[in-house]
């Protein structure tokens, strides 16, 4: 594998992503919307008072708080509870950008030219994925910040510690990345398969949702949030299956079977 070969895919993904406004947007703007609407939920909290006696259900997930009074142990509750769309975000947003960069390179006769090259097929799909990849990362890790501080902002400071806790941090920096990685490996196989973007995309929501649900489901176990081993777990099978969905890239993504279909 050559270091130099993937950078050259990787600087052309980018700049033809750089020249899609469009499509950079709808990569933020979801992750904006899934922070906004627990931040809204804190809001009214701060806004009125709170009757700990009224709050049902979640009176039992308070005691989980101790250190803190009923009403920002409540927002706590909420924010750690949304947290899991940070995970979600990277699994369901690079998709378009992953179909997009096949599909309508396909669409386009430009994937040709790359494929006559001596480039390897690991190579290619690798530079492929980081560029896809990549905003949706920094597009979460910005919207991440900004949820810690708004919401630190609008209650207590307290809510920001919460967010940024050594577990989130650490599901940040490594689960994040490995989750948009593994969505954006098989949207690219999926679309090397299809000719159309939509179907692409459906079939490879299909194939990553219920992965990363399934992992999401086990972290918490009746818990706002998960723990740090549960994290390093996380990272571990998703490592996983982001290694066999390369290995099996070089067999779905053969080049000779993507020209005959371009043909």
């Amino acid at each position: 594998m050559r270091p130099g070969l993937i950078g050259a895919v990787l600087g052309k993904e980018m700049r033809d992503l750089l020249s899609n406004r469009l499509l950079l947007g709808a990569v933020a703007f979801p992750a904006l919307i899934f922070a906004a609407i627990p931040t809204g939920i804190v809001a009214f909290i701060e806004v009125n008072d709170l009757d700990p006696n009224q709050l049902g259900q979640i009176a039992d997930y308070l005691r989980m708080f101790p250190d803190l009074p009923p009403k920002l142990a409540a927002q706590g509750f909420i924010v750690l509870n949304f947290m899991a769309y940070f995970l979600l975000i990277p699994a369901m947003v690079p998709m378009a950008i992953a179909t997009q960069s096949v599909i309508g390179e396909k669409q386009a006769r430009s994937l040709e030219p790359q494929l006559a090259t001596p480039v390897e097929v690991s190579e290619l799909i690798i530079g492929k994925a980081i560029a896809s990849a990549l905003p949706a990362i920094i597009a979460t890790w910005l919207v991440f910040v900004l949820y810690g501080l708004v919401n630190g902002a609008i209650a207590d400071p307290r809510l920001t510690n919460l967010v940024f806790s050594d577990t989130w941090l650490l599901a940040m920096l490594t689960l994040v990345p490995l989750i948009c990685l593994l969505s954006v490996l098989l949207g690219i196989l999926v679309s090397s398969r299809v000719n159309d973007a939509r179907t692409a995309q459906q079939l490879g929501s299909f194939i990553v949702i219920p992965i990363i649900a399934i992992a999401i489901a086990g972290f918490f176990s009746g818990q706002p949030t998960f723990s740090l081993q549960q994290v390093i777990m996380g990272d571990l099978v998703v490592a996983v299956l982001i290694g066999l969905a390369l290995v099996a890239g070089n067999w779905i993504f053969e080049r000779e079977q993507i020209l005959t279909r371009l043909g």
